[in-house]
């Protein structure tokens, strides 16, 4: 909605960096930022874990990194 011009939208950094680089979007609020929140992926034991399922969870730790 924010981009759409409809009000201003709370979100994680991560989810609007690229259409604030493009313009779409302007960061009103410089001195203030969400609280962070942790993620869980919740998924059965690792001892058989899926090779695919190991690189998702391994994108997602980098995604999600707040270094």
């Amino acid at each position: 909605m924010a981009v759409g011009a409809c009000g201003i939208v709370a979100v994680p950094d991560t989810m609007a960096q690229a259409r604030v680089r493009s313009g779409e979007l302007r960061r009103v609020l410089n001195a203030w930022c969400l609280p962070p929140e942790p993620a869980w992926a919740v998924f059965l034991g690792r001892r058989l874990m899926p090779s695919k399922t190991r690189a998702f969870i391994e994108m997602l730790e980098a995604a999600l990194k707040t270094e």
